[in-house]
């Protein structure tokens, strides 16, 4: 077991070695494809996430997500992955690279509350970035929102290299801004 943990840690190094987090090496997280998982598990992260804004209209967002991805294992399913450190569930990320070459969008991710402000939610984003350099996408987008409950968000974006683009409303019954980034990879 321990010869497969340290074949495991090199892995992963070697996979995220473009990347430090405040000068810190990468800790060893594994991210696992999602046909390994239960329906249901999308949502459940993304919920537990977002339990302090969570109401039926973004309940009913997490269950559709949830669905597509299980529904669709060759495309949405294969764009979504599970955080594991150590042994733990610590969240989920999910990206979408249709746009390919020109653009991937960041999808839905979080990060369990109780795995929050160790750094997981940058490397989840250096993870996505990793699988997008990849498909030779020039440029990462990613969204957010002005509700003050994103602020770690708006923070973790910028300290990933991206720069905030634009503020506005996707809809005008919105009662806040969406938050615009973008990264260039070329």
């Amino acid at each position: 077991a321990m010869e497969k943990h340290v074949r495991n840690v090199k892995v992963e190094i070697k996979t995220n070695n473009l990347f430090t987090v405040h000068g810190e090496s990468i800790k060893n997280l594994t991210f696992n494809e999602i046909a390994k998982y239960e329906p249901g598990i999308v949502c459940e992260l993304l919920s537990a996430s977002y339990v302090q804004i969570l109401d039926a209209d973004l309940q009913e967002q997490f269950r559709r997500f949830d669905r597509e991805v299980f529904e669709n294992p060759d495309t949405v399913g294969a764009c979504a992955f599970i955080t594991i450190s150590g042994s733990d569930i610590v969240g989920m990320a999910s990206y979408d690279p249709r746009q390919a070459p020109e653009v991937g969008l960041i999808g839905h991710n979080c990060i369990l509350p109780e795995y929050q402000g160790k750094g997981f939610g940058k490397q989840q984003i250096f993870e996505i970035i990793r699988r997008l350099k990849i498909r030779n996408i020039k440029c990462v987008t990613v969204t957010t929102s002005e509700h003050p409950f994103f602020e770690p968000a708006w923070r973790m974006y910028l300290a990933c290299g991206f720069t905030e683009v634009k503020r506005k409303h996707k809809n005008p019954s919105d009662a806040y801004n969406t938050i615009y980034y973008e990264m260039n990879l070329k």
